[in-house]
């Protein structure tokens, strides 16, 4: 099963020793692969002539396939505030704000499906900086989560008591 898909472009910097890539662009390649290189196929980034052919536009690939896990998560953790804030409001606003909850729902599904076929692409890099993507944001929301977790429990009266001095330490 060929996966090239750009059958009638013409190639690219084929030949060319100072290509950045050959070819007129990729969506799968046959194991993980660098997208670089005069005699490395070009990968197609998501849409039709997205394709990552010079290092400006490689750069820009990365850096997007690095955004768009952390768009994830964040959209996740946003959609969670959204239910929870729904369950204390009336049936209108209620309604609303599960409205809203089902939009980042479906922004986070087109997110994690484009993530999964940028996977599929099997570009070594992309796939790492995918991978950093989920690593940086779920760390970023667990230190917020942590820093939110320790501020409501300084405003508790329970701290300081006795019986709650374990929970301090877990929270240092």
């Amino acid at each position: 099963m060929d996966h090239d898909h750009a059958h009638d472009m013409p190639e690219m910097g084929s030949g060319d020793g100072d290509a950045f890539c050959a070819g007129s662009g990729r969506v799968m390649m046959s194991g993980f692969q660098l997208g670089f290189g005069p005699d490395q196929p070009c990968v197609l980034f998501l849409f039709q002539g997205w394709v990552m052919n010079d290092a400006g536009k490689y750069f820009a690939g990365c850096l997007g396939s690095f955004l768009m896990p952390v768009a994830i998560v964040a959209l996740q953790s946003i959609r969670e505030m959204v239910v929870e804030s729904s369950a204390s409001k009336g049936r209108v606003m209620g309604m609303l704000y599960d409205a809203l909850a089902a939009v980042l729902f479906g922004l986070q599904m087109f997110l994690a499906y484009s993530v999964m076929l940028l996977t599929m692409t099997y570009e070594a890099v992309m796939f790492s900086c995918i991978l950093v993507g989920f690593a940086f944001a779920w760390f970023v929301l667990r230190r917020m989560k942590r820093h939110k977790h320790a501020v409501d429990l300084s405003k508790s009266s329970v701290v300081g008591a006795p019986c709650c001095s374990s929970m301090e330490d877990a929270i240092a």
